[in-house]
């Protein structure tokens, strides 16, 4: 069993569905409205855990309901819990998601709570996670300074790093320079890039530019076409995705990034990592929800 400490982001979803997208000023009737657990670093936590790895979920939540509802779920899904903290006098973050019933697209506000008040020097005190994990799985929704100073870490102790660099934001060379599989979407590469990739010199340009300063690898996430995999060197590898009815797509993005991180800490090839990553995300998108998208292994198997 692999050994996995995810850092990032604690929030509960407050879903609503509806036949189509409000335009701006525009009102619609909604279908349906569920509160469930979210944020982007809890659902890759979750992930990696259902595909069978061992794993320590570094976060903060707010002294409210949702915080306490949030670690009772992470413990059930025998996520170490250990290091959450409870931030007092904070509320836990919160996502309000938008469903499109008729695509499965979806729209996302998220306000921080406590995600925002996570500072780098609060790491010292789980330096020893990081040095023990095979792995160290990094998104964007907490400050990033506490990503750049958890890359560090991990780079000092040989640890492998990989950052999902969402919500699109730019990042330095330095930073990147601490990354060694790098996980962006379309719009997060384009903007780390400075390059949309519009046909395929385009993509492999894109992959040429992100490539000069990550150390491994760059996996582009292209949604219902799958993935794009380069490696230092290497020639780029397209690997499709299962073709699915799509209902909800929130999570599937960490869907990918959890199970891939869980089946690479098992010494898996990567481009057999990323299929059974690529299986795990499209079943995620035929359910509704976030974490209660997520698949078990055994329904992959």
């Amino acid at each position: 069993m692999g050994k996995i400490v995810v850092i990032g982001s604690s929030n509960t979803d407050m879903v609503a569905t509806a036949s189509s997208m409000p335009l701006p000023g525009q009102t619609v009737h909604g279908n349906s409205f569920t509160v469930i657990q979210g944020g982007k670093g809890a659902n890759q936590a979750v992930a990696a855990a259902r595909a069978g790895a061992h794993v320590t979920f570094i976060a903060k939540v707010g002294d409210d309901d949702f915080g306490k509802q949030a670690i009772a779920a992470y413990e059930t899904e025998g996520i170490d819990t250990c290091q959450i903290e409870i931030q007092k006098g904070c509320s836990t973050g919160v996502a309000v998601i938008t469903v499109d019933e008729s695509s499965g697209e979806n729209s996302i506000v998220v306000i921080g709570g406590a995600n925002a008040t996570f500072q780098a020097e609060e790491l010292d005190e789980i330096e020893a996670d990081i040095e023990e994990a095979d792995i160290l799985l990094v998104q964007l929704e907490i400050p990033l300074a506490v990503v750049e100073k958890a890359l560090r870490m991990a780079h000092k102790y040989k640890v492998q790093t990989v950052l999902n660099p969402a919500p699109a934001i730019e990042l330095s060379d330095e930073l990147l320079g601490l990354v060694d599989i790098l996980i962006p979407n379309e719009t997060e590469a384009a903007l780390l890039s400075g390059i949309t990739a519009e046909s395929e010199e385009s993509l492999n340009l894109v992959l040429d530019k992100l490539l000069q300063h990550v150390n491994e690898a760059v996996i582009l996430t292209l949604g219902s076409q799958g993935v794009v995999y380069r490696s230092k060197g290497g020639a780029p590898i397209h690997i499709k995705a299962n073709q699915v009815k799509a209902i909800d797509t929130t999570a599937a993005g960490d869907v990918f990034c959890g199970y891939l991180v869980s089946f690479l800490s098992e010494n898996n090839a990567i481009d057999e990592a990323i299929k059974l990553a690529n299986n795990a995300a499209a079943i995620s998108v035929t359910r509704k929800g976030a974490q209660p998208s997520i698949p078990f292994i055994k329904e992959l198997k």
